[in-house]
Order: structure tokens, then C-alpha cells, then sequence
């Protein structure tokens, strides 16, 4: 996690994002797009931004003694959840002293450009990255399956209280071989990384090769 231990940054981009599915997802992203040369830290959860962003920027090599960045990019990745997403994140990287950027998926001018991403982006509904998952594969024959299972289960008396994860299990347990992520679905190429609904967030991503 960011900040503990003697950890350092040892590359020129750094990606944060809220968990380890996260990072899972956005490693096998970033290896499909064609950044390698990105570290992504995990910051433990949505509500850990405001703590671990000012850890993340202490870490040795993120910043040379003189304070000139040695990162180039800095790109933040969080769930939308609520309405004020987006500012609640530019307003933490401006109290660490950074750009923000004027708007989601954009970077900033600043050293490092800042990137602040709100999943499942600009015109997927949704609140968060399972939502961004189920649109990639949303035409595969899985998805039925999927579909009658949502419409079964929000019968129930106690239906799961998160549908889009439950959904995302479900399309995760149609697999031949079945894993329980979607971090662990992304590294096995079960989510269709080649979607148009895509394009926006991997064209950001290239700017960090």
C-alpha cells in the first residue's frame, strides 16, 4: 500500500486505484493498450484518496530532492458512487499540491499531468468498473444467461444488494474456468478489451507510454 514500508516508485507513470481487483484490471489493461512502463498502487478504497494521495507522493522516487517530479503522469481511478466524484478527487490532488485536471478523463499541464478517471466513464451507466466490465461483453451469448439470472434473483426477499457485481459474478461463473474478480476475469481476457465503450479510457491510458 502506498507509503509503507521502503517502497519506492520505480517507474515514470504511476496509475492509483482504489483496490487490488483494481489493480488487477487495470494492469491487464495497460498491457493490452501497451504502457509498461506504469506502476499502479492500490490505495485500499474510494474513501482512502484523501489519506494515501499526500503517502503515494512521499514514496522515494516519486519526486527528486529538489521537488522536480520524476513521474510523468499521475492518473487516478475511482468509482463514481456519487455525484461528486470527480471534484472530491481534484480537490485532493490540489491540497497535495498538484494540477487537477478541468474535467474526467483529461490530464492536466502540471509536473506530473494529473489524470482523474471516474468509472464506468462518460456515458456507461453505471456507478463503478463492473458496471464498464458488463458493457464490454454486453452482445456475448454469456450475457443471457446473466440476464435471466438478475431478473430471478431481484425476486428474491433479500435480493444482492449490489446487482452490477452480482452480475459480474455470474458472467465471471459462465466461463470454462471460472475465477471470482474482476481483476482475475481481466488477466484471463474474460472482458472484451477490444470494445468500442473502451476507447476513451485506452486512448487516455496511451499518453502514458
Amino acid at each position: 500500500m502506498a507509503g509503507e514500508g521502503a517502497k519506492t516508485i520505480a517507474k515514470r507513470n504511476v496509475l492509483a486505484v482504489e483496490g487490488e481487483d483494481d489493480r488487477l484490471f487495470f494492469e491487464a489493461l495497460a498491457r493490452y493498450v501497451g504502457v509498461v512502463d506504469v506502476q499502479i498502487e492500490p490505495v485500499g478504497g474510494k474513501n482512502q484518496f484523501k489519506n494515501k494521495l499526500p503517502a503515494l507522493l512521499r514514496m522515494p522516487g516519486f519526486f527528486e530532492t529538489d521537488r522536480t517530479s520524476r513521474v510523468r503522469h499521475l492518473a487516478i481511478v475511482r468509482d463514481k458512487d456519487e455525484d461528486n466524484a470527480f471534484e472530491s478527487i481534484a480537490n485532493t490532488v490540489t491540497r497535495a499540491g498538484l494540477v487537477a485536471p478541468a474535467s474526467p478523463g483529461s490530464f492536466s499541464e502540471g509536473s506530473p499531468r494529473v489524470g482523474i478517471f471516474i468509472m464506468p466513464g462518460e456515458g456507461v451507466f453505471g456507478t463503478m468498473l463492473e458496471d464498464l466490465c458488463l458493457e464490454t461483453v454486453r452482445d456475448r451469448p454469456a450475457m443471457a444467461c446473466v440476464r435471466l439470472f438478475h431478473e430471478c434473483v431481484r425476486g428474491l426477499s433479500d435480493p444482492p444488494q449490489n446487482p452490477s457485481k452480482a452480475k459480474c459474478q455470474a458472467f465471471l461463473a459462465a466461463q470454462t474456468v471460472i475465477v471470482n474478480s474482476i481483476g482475475l476475469g481481466a488477466q484471463r481476457g474474460y472482458w472484451d478489451f477490444g470494445s468500442p465503450v473502451l476507447g476513451a479510457l485506452k486512448e487516455s491510458l496511451g499518453q502514458m507510454k
